[in-house]
């Protein structure tokens, strides 16, 4: 069981939305490319009915983030494997594949950051996730929103924390110099 668990803040998110949407807005174009350039009627029919789809999906996605403030809406997501599914069904695998891998990129990279801070260790949400013994730090401190870990072989971490994530700063910092000391 954790003693404290708080989230840091996602610093890269809206760049990460950026350039989501700029890659399903430059496919949606190459599909509307496809169905006015393109004599088959199938290839046609699939490009029109996919770049209706991505209108409706970003459509939707702007609508939850402009007028409800919600941030994570998963429609950038469902376009981009609507961008691979469509690829796929084109004949283009290879770029379904790389549409596939961005959109598990993506799924990663807004993931919620999460540190859990355990009696043994503190697991930081890394690519795969770290944990950190406490015999490996010489300082774990969270003043004024900054959480700064400092390892004995000269290696720091310093992270912002979200503002809603609600951590006594004396008590934690208390906690991990208790836990430093016990090591």
């Amino acid at each position: 069981m954790y003693r404290f668990r708080f989230l840091l803040k996602n610093e890269k998110l809206k760049q990460y939305h950026r350039i989501a949407f700029l890659l399903i807005l430059i496919n949606l174009l190459l599909f509307i490319y496809l169905a006015v350039s393109t004599g088959a009627k199938d290839i046609r029919i699939s490009s029109l009915i996919t770049a209706a789809l991505l209108i409706s999906t970003l459509s939707i996605d702007y609508f939850l983030e402009k007028k409800k403030k919600n941030e994570d809406s998963p429609y950038k997501l469902l376009a981009e494997y609507l961008v691979a599914m469509a690829w796929w069904k084109l004949g283009y695998g290879w770029l379904a594949l790389l549409f596939f891998l961005l959109a598990m990129l993506y799924l990663g990279a807004k993931r919620k950051l999460q540190v859990h801070v355990f009696t043994e260790y503190i697991s930081y949400p890394s690519l795969p996730e770290k944990k950190i013994k406490w015999q490996e730090l010489n300082a774990v401190i969270l003043r004024d929103g900054l959480l700064t870990i400092d390892f004995k072989n000269n290696k720091l971490i310093q992270q912002t924390i979200d503002e809603n994530s609600l951590v006594d700063e004396q008590e934690f910092n208390d906690y991990c110099r208790g836990q430093i000391c016990t090591t």
